[in-house]
């Protein structure tokens, strides 16, 4: 589950929805896995304690109790539901460092897995995980600008490839045949999509091809494979 690695552009119009066989609970290092989840659960903790500042001294509980405990004997599906438990945990506790004056009134019970706040703060992680994967490859292979392409296409949607080829060598100043700009987008689409499903299948304690399209479904991350074939 190394995050250091470029990930390999596939080859096909085609994406594997599950390239590994991992379970999240099986990581080498528990505090070094969820540090690549630091953005959401911060987001939730800022909102729970209504302060960044209390925000940042709960994940630093969080962390060091992973760093003594790793994921010890908790089982869950999906590693956000061990991680909400978590937040809940640490807010709790901070909660009891406040001043009573400043503490604020959290109603723990609607902070479930299925909240439409921590599923949105968590999707949004999850894409931005997957967006700088796609920087990453385009880093390391330039000629093919998938990042720039499919960034442009995706704040631009009505932009001709004309008009992308031109955004791109205005950011880049690198120069595309707009004949190529179409099949370069389609590689940038199909890449993003494999990038999603990488990290959806990551997050989950048993990846096999149903789990991970249901969490798809779930997080409302369908339209990333819109047009794209799922191979299992």
């Amino acid at each position: 589950m190394s995050d250091a690695s470029s990930p390999t552009p596939p080859t096909t119009s085609a994406v594997t929805l599950v390239r590994t066989s991992q379970a999240w609970s099986q990581a080498d290092s528990a505090a070094g896995f969820v540090l690549r989840y630091l953005a959401p659960m911060r987001r939730q903790l800022a909102v729970l304690l209504e302060s960044t500042e209390q925000a940042d001294e709960g994940l630093k509980m969080i962390i060091a109790h992973l760093v003594s405990a790793g994921f010890g004997d908790h089982k869950h599906d999906r590693l956000r539901d061990f991680l909400l438990r978590s937040i809940r945990s640490a807010a709790r506790k901070r909660l009891k460092e406040m001043p009573e004056g400043k503490r604020p009134d959290i109603d723990f019970d609607q902070l479930q897995s299925d909240s439409k706040d921590w599923l949105r703060y968590w999707r949004e992680g999850l894409l931005e995980r997957a967006w700088r994967a796609l920087e990453r490859i385009e880093h390391a292979t330039p000629s093919r600008p998938l990042y720039s392409m499919l960034h442009c296409a995706t704040a631009n949607p009505q932009a001709t490839p004309s008009m992308l080829v031109i955004q791109i060598a205005t950011e880049t100043g690198l120069q595309i045949d707009e004949s190529n700009a179409e099949t370069i987008l389609a590689e940038a689409r199909r890449m993003f999509a494999q990038l999603v499903a990488d990290e959806v299948s990551e997050t989950l304690e048993k990846p096999e091809s149903e789990n991970v399209k249901q969490e798809i479904k779930t997080l409302g991350l369908s339209k990333a494979f819109v047009g794209i074939m799922a191979k299992q």
